[in-house]
């Protein structure tokens, strides 16, 4: 299943789904090969089995796969898990160990090493949403998960008493020099700031401004830096908001340039964003509307102010996540609530997407390609 210069005609990737009722009735983490001319996904089959595998991270060079299983009970009382495999030439997945992370419901992972830059990973954090917490976990040279070395547990609320009523980590991002880490805790709209040292006991440690305060109920949920690292795009779930922030890589900090609608113009009703992705060529960047069901498309101009180009349906209900192909050309959404995959075109001169194909699959929540 590997992309490889002998088979470069594809693109190689993996989904995580949901397998515990109410939330879904998926097996684990399903491999998948799509055509890189077409967008056809062929051999889209089961690679492991695993509880609630909602988050998914491939090491540089695609070497092991990481799963963050949202769950409370497993393997001890009030502890989510966190398993790390190898990735096999085949496509399949070799569990290598598992390790509790000592929070509740672990939804989000980040290595400290980036895929394409040939940097080696030395620690993975997990976001842990019910117990907003961190975990930091080292890696050992063969992938596997040590023991904790540091958490992280955050204090306060927000004003909505339903979502916000206590800390929620929903997603932990490295900026582009890995100097510094940054939380994102829907709880208490605060992006929380952190300077990294991989030689220290405990890598992670305040910044000097120790979080970004975003608006007040905005929940902000998952974040991505463009290319340079000169700027980061927050999306928060609970306003259906987009925050372009200008990240100052000196001292770990964020100014915001603008606030947009992940929604179009008008519209009424109910609707929570979910994940946000950059284009690789940084042209776009794109956000899932669950509720109003779609994916937003931003044009990102030089400098790094986004412009709203438009919202296009998902091809399913809940569009928990989505992942852009390597070479921009595709965006495959995973629709959580109708059991199906959504695969697009991109029309690079006007960001458009186009929907192409529809594939069966229960429960899809996750999307990387290798």
């Amino acid at each position: 299943m590997d992309r490889t210069e002998s088979d470069p005609g594809f693109f190689t990737g993996y989904i995580g789904t949901y397998t515990r009722p109410p939330l879904g009735s998926g097996k684990g983490i399903y491999a998948f090969r799509m055509n890189s001319k077409t967008g056809v996904i062929e051999d889209l089959r089961l690679a492991a089995q695993e509880l609630n595998p909602s988050w998914l991270c491939l090491s540089p060079g695609g070497k092991y796969l990481y799963a963050a299983s949202e769950v409370d009970d497993v393997p001890v009382e009030g502890s989510g898990v966190v398993s790390a495999y190898c990735v096999n030439k085949d496509g399949s997945l070799g569990l290598i160990n598992r390790k509790p992370t000592g929070g509740k419901a672990p939804c989000h992972l980040a290595l400290n090493g980036e895929s394409g830059t040939g940097a080696e990973s030395s620690y993975i954090v997990t976001a842990n949403y019910s117990s907003g917490s961190l975990t930091v976990f080292p890696l050992a040279k063969d992938g596997a998960l040590g023991d904790p070395c540091q958490r992280i547990r955050f204090s306060g609320r927000g004003p909505n008493p339903d979502r916000q009523e206590a800390p929620h980590a929903h997603s932990f991002m490295f900026d582009k020099k890995r100097a510094f880490g940054f939380a994102l805790d829907l709880g208490t709209d605060r992006i929380m700031a952190y300077r990294f040292d991989p030689a220290a006991a405990e890598p992670l440690s305040p910044a000097e401004e120790p979080w970004y305060q975003s608006a007040s109920g905005a929940g902000p949920r998952h974040g991505v830096f463009n290319a340079d690292g000169t700027c980061a795009y927050s999306v928060n779930e609970l306003d259906s908001t987009l925050d372009v922030l200008k990240y100052d890589p000196s001292r770990g900090c964020f100014e915001r340039l603008q606030t947009l609608s992940c929604l179009p113009k008008g519209w009424k009703g109910d609707s929570a964003c979910a994940s946000v992705k950059i284009a690789p060529d940084g042209e776009f960047v794109y956000t899932s509307n669950r509720g109003h069901d779609s994916i937003a498309v931003f044009r990102i101009a030089p400098g790094g102010m986004a412009e709203w180009i438009c919202a296009v349906p998902s091809g399913g209900r809940t569009p928990r996540d989505f992942g852009v192909a390597p070479d921009g050309n595709f965006v495959l959404a995973a629709n959580q609530d109708s059991d199906n995959l959504a695969v697009f075109r991109v029309d690079k001169d006007s960001g458009f997407l186009k929907i192409e194909w529809e594939y069966p699959l229960q429960s899809p929540v996750c999307v990387v390609f290798s």
